[in-house]
């Protein structure tokens, strides 16, 4: 019945265009009918499949109104595709699982949140593309925001899936799982940074936009806050460098300053300054918490204190670190790393002044000091040098 009534409809929408003054214009009149196709097809879907199958078969529809404007040019048409859509997020909302939770595969990737989801997000894709080839209205614009939503929720829910042996609740995530959500952001950003130099578009723009302040917000609260393990002191693993600190720190860091420089001419300057900021800091917590792990082991508790060497450690590292990101904001021509720079080696001079002064005694205090001066000296001469050469070239 609601596939019979779907025909009428679209019969009568054809029949209905034919008859306007300027033929196929797609009035009020076309406007409803289609409309009223589009909801008695999703009847026909709900009443004749599960739940499963009725999640994708909806998503997919998506497609079709947006294929129909080769032929039809009426407005409506790319309004139902979003229409479509926005039934599919709404099924979904109802039962991220897909097909229950009860019947969800413990199988990581090959279960039905694959297609359940990224099937929809490539027929919205479709529809995307097809409109802005036809129409391009606001409708597109809507199917590329459906399209990048259902892709970030997919990849999500597969890595909560994976990380959880295949059940999907509302427990806390780990580090290792947050840095992975982290990841997925930080990549979203940069593809939609890229689909935006290809095809300009608002979503694309606003999308990347959205993605980097998000993914730093996440760093900062989780990262750095809530689940650094020199706070929880959770296990940091076993392995010397593949471990918790590369995943939660180094990879993202990496991932923040490549988006960054591909930012860089093509976001505001704010923007390119958040993320590199963002990557530097997560860079530092890599290496201090990583000496950490070298001196107490898999666990890093802060309450677990630390002897001489260590204190004598992080200073050192905090230095070669700060000339190393320094020497990078110069061959990049990037402030936020200068001024980054800057910032870490205060904080390193502030240390040896005021606690190694206090904490260590004999060789390792004057090997502190010695190796502040030599530093503070070399990044001296650097900067003349490097203001020489400037000079040189104005």
């Amino acid at each position: 019945a609601g596939l019979a009534l779907t025909a009428a409809l679209a019969a009568g929408a054809e029949f209905v265009g034919r008859a306007e003054p300027q033929s196929q214009t797609g009035g009020w009149a076309v406007s409803c009918l289609v409309a009223g196709a589009t909801a008695s097809f999703c009847f026909a879907l709900m009443c004749a499949f599960g739940p499963a199958l009725t999640t994708i078969l909806t998503g997919i529809a998506a497609a079709v109104p947006a294929a129909l404007t080769r032929s039809r040019s009426w407005p409506v048409l790319g309004w139902a595709s979003v229409g479509l859509a926005f039934v599919t997020l709404a099924r979904i909302g109802l039962d991220p699982t897909i097909v229950g939770a009860d019947l969800l595969s413990t199988t990581p990737v090959f279960n039905m949140l694959t297609p359940g989801y990224f099937l929809p997000a490539l027929a919205f894709g479709y529809a995307a593309w097809q409109l802005a080839r036809t129409t391009d209205a606001r409708p597109r614009l809507a199917m590329e925001a459906f399209t990048a939503l259902f892709v970030l929720m997919g990849a999500a829910m597969l890595v909560r899936h994976a990380m959880n042996g295949g059940v999907i609740d509302a427990t806390a995530p780990t580090l290792a799982e947050q840095a992975i959500y982290t990841l997925i952001m930080i990549g979203g950003g940069a593809i939609l940074l890229a689909l935006d130099q290809r095809s300009p578009s608002p979503v694309f723009r606003w999308g990347s936009i959205g993605l980097g302040v998000f993914s730093v917000l996440g760093i900062v609260s989780s990262h750095l806050v809530g689940m650094n393990p020199l706070w929880t002191n959770e296990t940091t693993g076993t392995i010397p460098v593949l471990n918790l600190l590369l995943l939660a720190y180094l990879l993202p860091a990496l991932a923040l300053a490549a988006f960054a420089w591909r930012a860089r001419g093509k976001r505001p300057e704010w923007y390119v300054t958040l993320l590199a900021s963002a990557a530097a800091i997560l860079a530092f917590a890599y290496v201090t918490l990583s000496v950490r792990r070298i001196f107490q082991g898999e666990f890093i508790g802060a309450w677990k204190g630390m002897g001489a060497v260590e204190t004598y450690t992080y200073s050192a590292v905090w230095l070669a670190l700060g000339v190393a990101i320094l020497v990078a904001g110069l061959r990049l021509n990037s402030r936020a790393l200068r001024i980054g720079s800057a910032a870490l080696v205060v904080i390193a001079v502030a240390k040896v002044f005021l606690y190694d002064m206090r904490q260590l005694e004999g060789v390792l205090r004057a090997l502190s000091f010695m190796g502040l001066g030599g530093v503070l000296i070399g990044i001296g001469m650097f900067y003349q040098r490097m203001l020489l050469v400037n000079r040189r070239a104005q």
